[in-house]
């Protein structure tokens, strides 16, 4: 959100400093707030804007995803549990497991969410391919690793990968089923 006192009054497209441009300085948050401002100033934009958006949206690459969720899910090391297991005022005592697997789902959430929003917007084929590279990057945590918080909860991975595979029937997400049992033998039962 955007407060009113962050709003620019003047200077509008001018340089900061040594010619860095003032939109490369901006965060994700600031340059929404400036396509917002554009495309409402200048409507012709919205068709162009539409369209790149849509192509942006449209691209999925199963490979790249896969390795982000693993990559997210095996880069919380346990000292992540000093926060939140144990006893916590006002909830009580918290299992590690417990603990593991809610900062887990916390990191693995808006992987999910994209997943709902590809298919939301009707991109079949993109949300095809973020589900097969979430379920792969899960498959590749299915060991949890020592030193994790993959450690504390092994059946995680298998656990989460049924959750995505009832959401892509759930969404009418048509997997595709054979590809991943080559590439996911082990899960074979979770695939039928």
């Amino acid at each position: 959100m955007i407060f009113r006192s962050e709003r620019p009054r003047a200077n509008r497209g001018t340089q900061v400093g040594d010619k860095r441009s003032a939109l490369d300085a901006l965060s994700a948050g600031e340059k929404a707030a400036v396509l917002d401002e554009l495309l409402a100033a200048r409507p012709d934009l919205r068709q162009p804007a539409e369209a790149y958006a849509a192509q942006l949206l449209s691209g999925a690459d199963r490979s790249a995803v896969a390795g982000d969720v693993a990559d997210a899910l095996q880069g919380l090391g346990v000292e992540e549990l000093n926060t939140r297991a144990g006893y916590r005022p006002g909830r009580g005592y918290v299992h590690p497991a417990e603990a593991a697997d809610e900062i887990l789902d916390e990191v693995l959430q808006p992987f999910l969410d994209d997943l709902q929003r590809r298919a939301g917007l009707g991109m079949r084929s993109a949300a095809v391919e973020l589900a097969t590279g979430i379920l792969l990057g899960l498959y590749n945590c299915r060991h949890g690793n020592s030193e994790t918080l993959l450690e504390y909860c092994p059946d995680y991975a298998a656990e989460r990968a049924s959750g995505v595979v009832s959401d892509c029937a759930r969404l009418g997400i048509e997997l595709p089923a054979v590809e991943l049992l080559d590439l996911m033998p082990e899960w074979s039962a979770l695939l039928h």
